[in-house]
């Protein structure tokens, strides 16, 4: 636990041990956010003075195309653990400003993350939105499918296509296309 210091004759405590107890760097003693410093405010506040927040047609944008609605409960794996849970966005509420702690804008893009389910872009393609940190795009071919990105996990891969063939012409998936190397993109591929 202690070691020797390159200074001859004294003894160090680890870095991180004199962080992790000390009351200077653990503030919070609980799970209950703090209050924004005077700072964060003035900052967010000069973000509603640039930005016109009162433009709602970014939300009407991003319901164009909606079909269906997200199955809400949590998708949980084989062992039983929960590998995605949309409720645990559910505070993200579209009638509600941003806490005095969070930037506005980023506020307004949960807001607008949060908008899920199955869409329909164009003709014959498809998204599943919110049901991982991705998107889950479908292009309808001739013959098959053609999945862009998987989302993360199997589970949450099989959930989207679910609420896809609830809506749409079942049939076999002809090729995935992997627009990057995250584990979001690719995590669901089996």
């Amino acid at each position: 636990m202690f070691k020797k210091s390159l200074i001859k004759g004294t003894l160090t405590v680890p870095i991180a041990l004199s962080l992790l107890l000390s009351p200077t760097f653990t503030k919070a003693e609980s799970n209950n956010p703090m209050p924004a410093s005077s700072t964060t405010i003035l900052a967010n506040k000069a973000v509603y003075d640039e930005l016109n927040f009162s433009d709602r047609l970014d939300f009407e944008n991003a319901y164009k195309g909606f079909i269906a609605p997200l199955n809400m409960s949590p998708i949980k794996n084989a062992k039983g653990s929960v590998v995605w849970d949309s409720n645990q966005y559910s505070f993200i509420k579209q009638d509600i400003t941003a806490a005095h702690t969070v930037n506005p804008s980023l506020w307004r893009q949960a807001q607008l993350q949060n908008i899920s389910g199955l869409f329909k872009v164009v003709d014959g393609v498809y998204q599943v939105r919110g049901q991982d940190l991705s998107v889950l795009t479908i292009v309808e071919g001739k013959t098959g499918l053609i999945i862009l990105d998987a989302l993360s996990t199997v589970e949450t891969a099989k959930a989207a296509m679910e609420l896809y063939f609830e809506h749409r012409p079942k049939k076999p998936v002809s090729a995935i296309v992997i627009s990057h190397s995250h584990v979001d993109h690719f995590g669901g591929i089996k």
